[in-house]
């Protein structure tokens, strides 16, 4: 922890404005009164505020020596204690001896003499004034410490969480494509072989994102055209999809790998349980502090919706509410014959190429 006085300029400055403002103050007061010569008094005033402000400097470290989040009570009191008639005695008897070299008047000895209660009660209450700003400082600075750690801590943990929901994607993707890997060599295995090419492709464009959090849509978009081509070779012509996205928005940053739940959702809803074309549309669209995505499909009312897990939009709901603090930033709207999922995607910062 740096020291108060010299941690700035400007509260060096301070320090040292005061102190000397101390010492001019009693040469004004004792040369106005006439108590002592102006120049005795001058001497006098600077040189007790000076050597004041020398042993208040040096205080600092008998503070850190007793810091309250590490000494005893008891071991604060009594080491302050006894720094307080050291701290008082020094001052007195070192810028007594300083003067007295300075000037050799008989006048002033008495008047030093005549008081020496004052100076040892401004001495202890210079003292306590001083220790008690120092602490105020030391808790200050303990308290930023604490704020930091936590704000560290919460960092952690959130992107704890964070991996681990983004973690729960591709495990959850890769099992449903094995299985119609699995049974398209039975019944078609240059299907088979192809969709493992494009699985492997899909994942070496993943693994050197994954550690990514944030990632334009432009970047996101090319990685679902490769989830899509493996899909695609699973259904054929009845999946069929297009982007809408605003020049614009290809720049905007948002949360890697947080569209392929959504086309899952689509493709799990939409076109396992028909054999009917299925068109899954991505709109995207700029608005003043934010982007919306809007994910819309079509499917048959009369089909059964496939059992999941509850990996993909629960997931989707917590990263946002942990990257973006919100849980009105994901809305599902279901019709007749039509899904719409839209999203809302505020500003960060933008990637400019």
């Amino acid at each position: 922890m740096e020291h108060p006085v010299t941690a700035n300029k400007i509260s060096g400055l301070i320090y040292w404005f005061l102190t000397v403002a101390i010492g001019i103050t009693q040469a004004v007061f004792n040369s106005y009164y006439q108590i002592l010569p102006v120049t005795v008094a001058f001497v006098d005033g600077l040189t007790f505020s000076l050597v004041l402000g020398i042993l208040g400097v040096a205080l600092w470290y008998v503070v850190r020596y007793n810091d309250p989040e590490k000494s005893a009570v008891i071991q604060i009191i009594v080491s302050h204690f006894a720094s307080a008639i050291v701290f008082t005695s020094l001052w007195i008897l070192s810028s007594g001896i300083i003067v007295k070299i300075l000037i050799n008047d008989s006048l002033y000895d008495h008047y030093l003499g005549s008081l020496i209660t004052e100076r040892i009660i401004g001495g202890l209450l210079f003292y306590a004034l001083l220790v008690s700003v120092y602490y105020t400082y030391v808790y200050s600075q303990h308290n930023q410490e604490k704020q930091l750690r936590e704000a560290e801590w919460r960092h952690q943990i959130r992107k704890t969480q964070l991996s681990a929901l983004k973690s729960q994607i591709n495990p959850h993707f890769l099992f449903n494509t094995l299985n119609s890997i699995a049974s398209l060599t039975l019944t078609n295995p240059e299907k088979a072989h192809g969709m493992v090419i494009a699985l492997s492709d899909f994942m070496r464009y993943s693994l050197r994102k994954q550690q990514d959090d944030m990632v334009t849509l432009e970047v996101e978009l090319r990685n679902i055209g490769l989830y899509l081509q493996i899909e695609k070779i699973r259904f054929g012509n009845n999946l069929v999809y297009r982007f809408d996205v605003e020049k614009e928005c290809n720049h905007h940053l948002i949360p890697n790998l947080i569209l392929q739940p959504l086309f899952e959702n689509a493709i799990k809803y939409g076109v396992y349980e028909t054999s009917k074309p299925v068109e899954i549309i991505l709109e995207a669209r700029k608005l003043p502090a934010s982007m919306e995505l809007k994910l819309i499909n079509n499917f048959d009312p009369e089909s059964v919706p496939q059992k999941g897990e509850g990996v993909g939009l629960a997931n989707i709901n917590d990263r946002l509410l942990l990257l973006y603090g919100s849980t009105r930033l994901l809305s599902v709207v279901r019709e007749k014959t039509q899904f719409l999922v839209t999203m809302i995607i505020p500003d960060i910062a933008e990637i400019s190429h």
